[in-house]
């Protein structure tokens, strides 16, 4: 007789959609906390009058669709290119997939930036969530397809590793089959978690370039970005479904926060808070580089560096009055990210990560 559910029996497995909105058989095991989908149906009851208080039980569903979440934890050079992806990112091209590198080939640079136009995605996943062993494909899982991501945040902190949450909406939540077993045996990748003490950080004036100027090193104690992108998801009513039938890109909204250290003079005075407060004054828009290395990759003769770096104009929106940590003087800086015609095509800033693996959602 089968047992109770268990928490630690949770697993969610995912895989990229060859087409978007075609459910795929999910292999890839999520590295983090798993919470069931949500099934988000709407339930409609028929209002009458037919003499009996509160009406009768006639309800209908005129529209499905369905979330996942997917909380907070540690963020790895291995998994963060597919939210990214499912978040609307891609190469310029439209590929999906990261440049293969080095002499195997086995390495992938993913050089991703939002659309500049209100196109359908290139990237969306089918995942399987349930309640069972890794190593089985018995018990009850639940699936959902056209999976994409409505929100994405990471967040950053010394002494700590950096961490990722993310929200994801998709058409629907179902049994996977008639008796509800996953489509797969789980596979468990081999990850490298993003340590946020390992970051540089460059606050560079625009028309100099990313990464330009002088590094703000011992100067930013802490902060997030917040991406969110936005769907228009169509229901038509020529389809013959209840779930959406297309989603196209319309949008992104980023925004974020650091904290800085109150430098007033020295090698970080530009960059540091007190610099940037006039920057701020006079409504200068500067451009925002965080960079954070992982270990080594081994291509043959050479080694390559696993990578996570993020490319971004930013206006700041507000530096807060002085505060305090252990008694050193603060600023936290709030930002928001908008097109900077002057950078061309990097105005709507970048997303580059350095990882083995060049498929999504496998790290192989």
């Amino acid at each position: 007789m089968p047992g109770p559910g268990r928490k630690e029996l949770r697993s969610a497995r995912i895989k990229a959609e060859a087409t978007p909105g075609t459910k795929v058989s999910p292999r890839y095991l999520w590295r983090g906390p798993v919470e069931g989908i949500d099934d988000q149906r709407e339930v409609k009851h028929v209002e009458m009058q037919v003499g009996i208080f509160g009406g009768t039980d006639d309800i209908y569903v005129p529209k499905l669709a369905a979330s996942l979440a997917f909380p907070s934890t540690e963020a790895t050079f291995e998994q963060i290119p597919d939210l990214f992806l499912m978040a609307g990112f891609g190469t310029s091209g439209g590929n999906r997939a990261g440049s293969a590198q080095g002499a195997s080939g086995s390495t992938a640079i993913f050089t991703l930036i939002p659309p500049s136009s209100n196109i359908p995605p290139t990237y969306s996943c089918t995942a399987e969530v349930g309640d069972l062993d890794s190593g089985s494909t018995s018990g009850f899982a639940e699936v959902i397809e056209y999976l994409l991501v409505d929100e994405l945040k990471i967040e950053f902190k010394g002494g700590e590793a950096m961490m990722v949450s993310a929200n994801a909406t998709g058409r629907q939540g179902t049994a996977t089959n008639a008796v509800g077993t996953y489509s797969n045996v789980g596979t468990l990748i081999s990850v490298e978690e993003i340590l946020s003490g390992l970051g540089s950080f460059w606050i560079s004036p625009v028309g100099s370039g990313f990464g330009t100027g002088a590094v703000t090193a011992g100067n930013i104690l802490s902060g997030n970005v917040t991406f969110k992108p936005k769907w228009a998801r169509k229901f038509p009513v020529d389809a013959g479904i209840l779930y959406f039938h297309t989603a196209v890109y319309a949008g992104m909204d980023v925004t974020g926060e650091v904290t800085l250290e109150y430098q007033i003079s020295g090698t970080y005075g530009a960059a540091g808070s007190a610099g940037q407060v006039e920057k701020w004054r006079n409504q200068q828009p500067q451009l925002l580089r965080m960079s954070w290395p992982g270990g080594a990759i081994p291509e043959g003769t050479t080694t390559l560096t696993k990578l996570f770096q993020i490319d971004l104009p930013v206006v700041w929106d507000k530096l807060d009055k002085l505060g305090d940590i252990d008694g050193n003087d603060i600023r936290v800086g709030k930002f928001t990210s908008k097109y900077n015609q002057s950078t061309n095509a990097a105005g709507r800033g970048s997303v580059t990560i350095v990882r083995q693996g060049t498929s999504e959602f496998s790290g192989a």
